[in-house]
């Protein structure tokens, strides 16, 4: 028998997506952002190759950032018209603190398959996600194919089997997203009988 109100499970099925545009300060001080990305390291880690990091994107490289997120999405649609630039200029801005995911996935592991190394990299980034609600903050992911641009890559140096996941936005909650749907149980799990 299962107790709903178990304070582990409960958080499990409480977390949600915050809005980057609507997360202001304070954001988590260094103890608790520390606290976080403990927690995100404890995530399980097949051969403990630690396929992840995390950087805290400082303030004053905020507008750098915002360089980036213009080139990379010129280098996707050149002739992006300038409120979509603007758009994605305004990412660099949006939460008090961001944190870039990045992932070190050695795709030639002689034991440890690629999967097995993402499953690593998912599971980082859901513990930093729980990590920061439980805290009390809120947190909104971006992700997508503009992290994977010529510009990013560089601009974040990444080595040759590194990939920026995501940019995480952190900070104290405004206003929450619509609910969204949660898939029910029978849509996801089933009896396999060989």
């Amino acid at each position: 028998m299962t107790d709903k109100t178990n304070p582990a499970y409960a958080a499990l099925l409480a977390r949600k997506s915050g809005n980057a545009r609507a997360l202001a300060q304070p954001a988590p001080d260094r103890a608790t952002l520390d606290a976080i990305i403990l927690a995100a390291a404890r995530a399980p880690d097949h051969g403990r190759l630690v396929p992840f990091r995390f950087l805290e994107i400082a303030e004053a490289a905020r507008g750098r950032l915002a360089d980036l997120l213009e080139a990379s999405s010129r280098a996707l649609t050149p002739d992006l018209p300038p409120p979509e630039i603007e758009r994605a200029r305004e990412k660099a801005t949006q939460g008090p603190l961001i944190l870039a995911v990045i992932a070190r996935i050695d795709a030639d592991h002689p034991k440890i398959t690629a999967s097995d190394q993402w499953l690593a990299v998912g599971c980082a980034l859901e513990n930093l996600l729980l990590a920061t609600q439980s805290f009390g903050f809120a947190a909104a992911v971006r992700s997508g194919r503009f992290l994977e641009t010529p510009p990013m890559r560089e601009g974040f140096a990444l080595g040759a089997q590194e990939r920026l996941v995501s940019l995480v936005a952190i900070g104290t909650p405004t206003d929450w997203p619509p609910e969204k749907p949660k898939p029910a149980l029978e849509r996801v799990f089933s009896i396999w009988n060989g």
